[in-house]
């Protein structure tokens, strides 16, 4: 998959606390979030790998969805612990939570945006190191869809 520059801004200015970042959310249009999601989900795969490794159980999967939405909720920032876990899940190839009813782009991106805030906030290296690991995700996407 094509990764569009404007998708690396959005998160390069989500991890850089950036303003723009809701305005580059906003700009999405629906075909375009779908495909910025399929960006965010790589990105996020990049940014676990240190943190839980290439492989991951459902366990380990739900503890650290819950770890994201209690820091979120700490900060009054509304997030469904449940979708963090469907990004989650989708990053480690296990079954999906969501099979009958799918979850709105719009809140794949808020949980996406979620976990990679909580990444960033619990480990300095995100921020300093955001052009590496934004390499990476491009890399990973067009591995996952090489469309």
């Amino acid at each position: 998959m094509r990764v569009e520059p404007r998708f690396r801004d959005q998160i390069r200015c989500l991890v850089l606390r950036d303003r723009r970042a809701k305005a580059l959310d906003e700009a999405l249009s629906p075909g375009d979030r779908i495909a910025f999601n399929g960006f965010l989900v790589s990105f996020v795969a990049v940014l676990l790998a240190p943190r839980l490794g290439d492989r991951c159980g459902i366990e380990e999967l739900v503890v650290f969805s819950d770890e994201v939405a209690a820091a979120h909720r700490a900060e009054r920032r509304p997030v469904n612990e449940f979708v963090v876990e469907e990004v989650l899940r989708e990053v480690y190839g296990v079954p999906l939570l969501f099979l009958t009813v799918p979850v709105p782009p719009r809140s794949v991106s808020a949980a996406g945006a979620a976990i990679v805030r909580y990444l960033n906030h619990t480990d300095s290296t995100v921020a300093a190191d955001i052009d590496r690991i934004l390499d990476a995700a491009v890399e990973l996407s067009r591995r996952r869809d090489p469309r």
